[in-house]
């Protein structure tokens, strides 16, 4: 898999490499999917220890748009976005996410995405993301 980072995005909570309250996870991704390692710092918490459920989402998120971007789609936006929780993920824990595109059209993408820690599945999620106006910028060497 291939860095799949962005040089304009600096700022994005999850993968943003200078955001200090961030995430800043570092995605790999090919024609087969996406895929990050990271943990999160206990100030994105939810209640004690514990990462609130929005931080999770929006980690599956991330993965599947990298997925989606990998088949060529880059300029897209969720548009839905359905997460199951299976367990709470531990603030200071290492996490995997992998996620993969089902199905890319001029008019939408679909996804699919999980997140495991320690053997186990914490959360999935599906995601329909839709076309938005192309920017100045975009994944390294596009």
């Amino acid at each position: 898999m291939a860095d799949a980072s962005w040089d304009g995005d600096e700022l994005c909570l999850v993968c943003g490499p200078k955001n200090p309250s961030g995430l800043n996870l570092r995605f790999f991704a090919d024609a087969e999917g996406a895929r990050a390692e990271g943990s999160v710092p206990e100030h994105l918490q939810g209640y004690h220890g514990t990462t609130h459920g929005g931080i999770v989402a929006a980690i599956l998120d991330e993965a599947m748009y990298y997925a989606i971007a990998a088949q060529g789609s880059t300029w897209v936006a969720t548009g839905e976005l359905t997460v199951r929780y299976h367990r709470p993920l531990p603030c200071g824990t290492p996490f995997s996410v992998e996620a993969q595109c089902l199905r890319s059209t001029r008019r939408f993408a679909k996804a699919c995405a999980s997140l495991r820690c320690e053997g186990a599945e914490v959360a999935t999620a599906t995601g329909l993301f839709l076309p938005v106006p192309h920017h100045d910028q975009g994944p390294k060497g596009e």
